[in-house]
């Protein structure tokens, strides 16, 4: 209770300015948490990635499906829906650049939030600090009759310095992590409509020159 109460104690102390850094703080953990669980519903994995690239470089086209039907998470279903128009590599191509992109907004949703946010919070910081700082040298003509004026000017200034690049801080890690796994994502994405486009151009390839007939046509 002593914590809570100390807490509300130096939030009324940082001044207005401690409203829109609460909103950032609230946002960030909000942003953080609904990405944290998309990724881990809406993310196929590594593993996924390397077993569905084996068996089509093996030309086990049963088991990849069996494989991305049986698969959770978007690269997954990406996969499912491209073997199901796997006929025409010209197509294909566009095709699986087009649901690439689309399948990497929905793991960059929201994310341009945070990066906002990590700006944000140290500039709201700095204008606390700033209007503490300019309620503390109007108190300095008052030093005598208000001699507790100017140390709660200061007060303001520091708690909202403090508090606006804690939550930067805690937005700079939450878009770090997240990067990170976006790359992951990508380069997985990238590997499995790569391996699908050569294996499709393969198989088209043999198509054409194992039927004499297709070569007179």
């Amino acid at each position: 209770m002593n914590i809570l109460t100390a807490g509300v104690d130096y939030f009324i102390k940082g001044g207005w300015v401690m409203w829109p850094l609460l909103f950032c703080s609230v946002a960030a953990l909000a942003i953080g948490v609904e990405r944290m669980l998309f990724f881990r519903r809406a993310d196929s994995g590594r593993e996924f990635t390397k077993a569905f690239c084996t068996y089509v470089e093996n030309n086990d086209w049963y088991q990849a499906k069996e494989l991305a039907d049986h698969t959770q998470g978007e690269i997954a279903k990406l996969a499912t829906i491209v073997m199901e128009r796997h006929d025409n590599y010209g197509y294909l191509e566009n095709f699986i650049s087009y649901r690439a992109e689309r399948a990497l907004d929905k793991f960059e949703k929201n994310l341009p939030y945070l990066n906002i946010i990590v700006t944000l919070a140290p500039v709201l910081g700095l204008l606390g600090t700033v209007t503490g700082m300019m309620g503390a040298f109007t108190h300095l003509t008052q030093r005598m009759t208000n001699p507790m004026g100017v140390t709660s000017g200061l007060a303001e200034a520091l708690i909202t310095t403090v508090f606006g690049l804690c939550i930067s801080i805690i937005a700079v890690v939450f878009h770090g992590y997240f990067e990170r796994r976006m790359k992951t994502i990508t380069l997985n994405i990238e590997e499995m409509g790569n391996t699908l486009l050569e294996a499709v151009r393969k198989k088209e390839t043999c198509s054409e020159f194992c039927h004499p007939e297709r070569r007179r046509a």
